[in-house]
């Protein structure tokens, strides 16, 4: 397995599991790590910025507590 740049993100992908499985690693990614898409976050419509998107996400969640 090859040294890595620590400034760099690590995603883990099929070659880099194959690889630690062989060694004798055990892939199981975390149970709170969700993915989902900006426009179900926020809301964001495509001539917003995600900025904008997300200001105006937080503006609602704040009127309606």
């Amino acid at each position: 397995m090859e040294l890595r740049d620590e400034s760099e993100p690590f995603f883990i992908t099929e070659g880099v599991e194959a690889e630690l499985s062989a060694a004798g690693y055990e892939f199981e990614p975390p149970a709170h790590a969700r993915t989902t898409s900006i426009r179900e976050l926020y809301g964001w419509q495509p001539w917003e910025t995600l900025e904008e998107a997300m200001n105006r996400h937080l503006a609602m969640q704040g009127a309606a507590s």
